[in-house]
C-alpha cells in the first residue's frame, strides 16, 4: 500500500474498520493531550509581572488544547466501556458530530467528566481508600469555584479570546472582548491581596522599581495559588483511567 504523506491520510488508507484500532488512535491522543498539558503547565510556571504576552499564550494554548483533547478521549472510552457488549449500539464511540458539539469549552466537558462518577459509590467494597479519594476528585471537579473559574479562563482563550487584540483593533463594540490574560491577572491580583507578606513585598518592589522582585512575587502566587489547582484537576482525571472508571481499555497511568 503506498500512502502519499503530503496528503492527510483517510482512515481507509490504514483500513480502520474495527475498535481495536480505533482505541490505538485514542491512546495516542491520550498520549498528546498529556504532553500538551505538561507543555502549558511548564509555560505557566514562567509567567512573570513583566515577560511579554507570548508566554501567556503558549500557556493557554496548550492547556485549553489538552485538557479539552484529554476530556474528549475520556468520553469516548466512556462510551465504548458502556456499549461494548450491547449489541444495541452500532457505534461504541460518540459520533463526530457528537464531540464537535462539545466545542471547546472545558467546563462543559467537566460537567461530562462528572457523569462517570455516578453509581460508584453504591454498595459496599473493601476498597475503602479508593471510594474516599474519588469522593473527593468528584467533589472538587464539581464544586471548587476557583477551579471553575481558571478552567473558564482557560477555555476562554480557546472559545472567544484568541485573537483579542486583533478583535479590539477591529471592532466597534470593544466591551464584549474578552482577554484571557487580563482575567488571570485579576486572579493573581485577588490571590496577591489576600498574602499579607507577598502583597508588603510586591508593592515595596513596585515603588522601588524593582521589576526582579515582582516577576518572582508573580511566579511565587502562580506556584503557591493557581498551579496547585490545575495539578489536581489533572490528578483527578487520572485517577479516572488507573482506577477502570473508564473501562478496562483506558486503564492506564497518565502523568
Amino acid at each position: 500500500m503506498e500512502i502519499n504523506f503530503y496528503k492527510n491520510p483517510l482512515f481507509e488508507d490504514f483500513k480502520i474498520t474495527d475498535d481495536s484500532k480505533k482505541l490505538h488512535f485514542l491512546e495516542e491522543a491520550i498520549n498528546e493531550s498529556v504532553n500538551l498539558i505538561n507543555c502549558g503547565l511548564d509555560y505557566f510556571s514562567k509567567i512573570n509581572f513583566t515577560n511579554n504576552d507570548l508566554v501567556y499564550s503558549l500557556s493557554f494554548l496548550n492547556l485549553s488544547r489538552g485538557f479539552e483533547l484529554l476530556m474528549k478521549c475520556m468520553i469516548c472510552y466512556k462510551r465504548y466501556d458502556n456499549t461494548k457488549d450491547n449489541k444495541l449500539f452500532k457505534k461504541h464511540f460518540p459520533t463526530y458530530d457528537e464531540i464537535i458539539g462539545y466545542g471547546h469549552n472545558l467546563n462543559r466537558l467537566r460537567n461530562e467528566i462528572m457523569k462517570n462518577y455516578q453509581g460508584l459509590f453504591r454498595g459496599k467494597t473493601s476498597n475503602t481508600k479508593m471510594i474516599s479519594q474519588l469522593k473527593e476528585d468528584r467533589d472538587f471537579i464539581s464544586k471548587d469555584k476557583k477551579l471553575i473559574r481558571i478552567l473558564k479562563i482557560i477555555s476562554k482563550y480557546g472559545t472567544k479570546g484568541r485573537y483579542y487584540e486583533l478583535d479590539y483593533v477591529t471592532s466597534d463594540n470593544k466591551k464584549n472582548k474578552i482577554s484571557p490574560k487580563f482575567e488571570m491577572e485579576r486572579l493573581i491580583m485577588e490571590f496577591l491581596e489576600k498574602d499579607e507578606q507577598l502583597r508588603n513585598t510586591f508593592t515595596n518592589s513596585i515603588n522601588n522599581e524593582d521589576l526582579l522582585i515582582c516577576d518572582k512575587v508573580w511566579q511565587e502566587i502562580i506556584e503557591q495559588y493557581i498551579r496547585p489547582y490545575l495539578n489536581k484537576f489533572m490528578e483527578a482525571l487520572s485517577r479516572q483511567f488507573s482506577y477502570g472508571i473508564l473501562g478496562n481499555k483506558a486503564k492506564m497511568k497518565i502523568n
